[in-house]
């Protein structure tokens, strides 16, 4: 069976004469902010050599995913006319779409080893085939080469803007150029490894950097901002980066500054660095130890008033700290999540939850739900149920709560009732939250079971 063999010659030919290229190498300097919302900002600075009037100015090397209409060139006297964008990037499948209807050259090798040169005219390029014109034929599966003896002047070898720039002199200088991109991408994580009595732990925050951008950044000074910047959502992606994702795991001891920016904060990386097309990598955010935590057993409304079902719940374990700075912390926290780790009692660190926090910022209380506990269990009862007339009812309950753990513990159980609500009886007096909710703190030695009761009445 014979196969099918594309092989590209190619030279670069086709470009306008007039154009100067401004590669990668003649970067001088380079300013990557990256936001939430897989968006960053890029200044990349690079030394050109202008002539005195209209110059055609390649960009090479920027990103695939940049939004044309945001790039702004600035210089010493310049003045942009036209900025055209060509992100239609040179490969097998661009270069035989890009030459139909052109001539071609065509090479067959036989199992003997004779060479067979010709000319054809690549007619057609559908469904990964080409059709060609050899002579007075049409040949649908050619088992030899095609060769193309020049580049399409619209196709280009890396995403290229081509800005039409006038100087008003000859000189050599940096220019910069900003411009938005979609493609790069941040978020926050968090371990945090608890004591073995839980009241305090250590806490470490990593940012995660994604560059699907379809281009490297080398040697980047990086900021991060945190907060949820307003963004206009593009109708289309120009630029689809390789799938595949490399990681490189690049941690840093140094932790980031963060400052106000606006209504946001904006982190800076506090080394340059490189993030590489389709590469992940992660660097230190924060540090801290001996931070202080408080351990809740909760119950929410498990429960309702208006059926006489023995109902069983389990109360939710909930981490809380306060970020301060009086709690060996108080910097503001990117949103993202924390995973929690405690050694067991032969020293081996075991996972015990995770939560997603939002962002936060210094001075407030950050919750962190854990899971559910294992060893407390509650049954709820009611015991009455009376209507008094036909808007007021009265009703009695009982909860009991059982702890089989080795130590004592104290549950949160948080309780809705209907508007008007009025506490008749309770065997352990309850806290008055909102305006229909109330909180009762029962205690349960270890190995043993705690019961409270309560009547309520509601109606008017």
């Amino acid at each position: 069976m014979k196969k099918s063999l594309f092989l590209i010659g190619v030279c670069y030919v086709g470009l306008a004469s007039a154009e100067t290229i401004i590669p990668i190498q003649a970067q001088t300097n380079l300013n990557v902010t990256i936001y939430n919302d897989n968006r960053a900002l890029v200044k990349d600075e690079r030394k050109v050599t202008l002539t005195q009037g209209v110059n055609e100015l390649a960009f090479q090397g920027v990103s695939a995913n940049m939004i044309p209409q945001s790039a702004i060139l600035s210089g010493n006297g310049l003045i942009t006319k036209e900025q055209n964008f060509n992100f239609d990037l040179l490969n097998q499948e661009s270069l035989l779409q890009k030459s139909v209807g052109q001539s071609v050259h065509t090479e067959y090798i036989d199992p003997n080893g004779k060479i067979t040169n010709g000319v054809a005219t690549l007619l057609a390029y559908n469904n990964g085939r080409p059709v060609l014109k050899i002579g007075n034929k049409i040949e649908t599966n050619y088992p030899g080469r095609i060769i193309f003896d020049k580049v399409p002047a619209n196709l280009r070898a890396e995403p290229t803007l081509v800005v039409s720039a006038d100087s008003g002199k000859e000189i050599t200088e940096p220019v910069q150029l900003d411009y938005l991109t979609n493609g790069l991408s941040w978020n926050a994580d968090y371990v945090a490894r608890l004591d073995a009595n839980e009241n305090q732990m250590s806490l470490n925050g990593f940012v995660t950097l994604t560059n699907h951008s379809g281009t490297d950044y080398n040697n980047a000074n990086l900021q991060l901002v945190a907060g949820n910047v307003n963004m206009v959502r593009e109708e289309r992606v120009l630029y689809d980066a390789a799938p595949r994702m490399m990681k490189a795991m690049a941690v840093n001891g140094a932790v980031m500054e963060a400052e106000n920016l606006s209504d946001f904060y904006i982190y800076t990386v506090p080394h340059k660095t490189t993030l590489l097309s389709n590469q992940t990598k992660q660097v230190a955010l924060l540090s801290g130890n001996e931070i202080g935590v408080k351990k809740t057993y909760e119950l929410d409304n498990a429960f309702s008033v208006y059926t006489d079902e023995i109902k069983k719940a389990k109360p939710h374990i909930y981490l809380t700290f306060k970020n301060t700075q009086e709690n060996k912390l108080g910097m503001p926290l990117p949103k993202g999540v924390i995973r929690l780790y405690k050694e067991d009692a032969k020293g081996r660190t075991q996972f015990v939850g995770e939560d997603r926090i939002t962002h936060t910022a210094g001075g407030e209380t950050v919750r962190l739900k854990m899971g559910e506990a294992f060893n407390l269990t509650t049954d709820m009862k009611r015991t009455s149920y009376n209507k008094i007339s036909d808007k007021i009812t009265n009703a009695g309950f009982e909860i009991t709560l059982k702890n089989g753990g080795d130590t004592p513990a104290t549950v949160d159980i948080k309780q809705s009732f209907p508007n008007g609500f009025k506490l008749i009886e309770q065997s352990i007096e309850g806290e008055k939250l909102t305006s229909n909710q109330v909180k009762w703190q029962v205690q349960i030695p270890a190995k043993d079971e705690t019961k409270f009761t309560y009547k309520v009445r509601w109606g008017n």
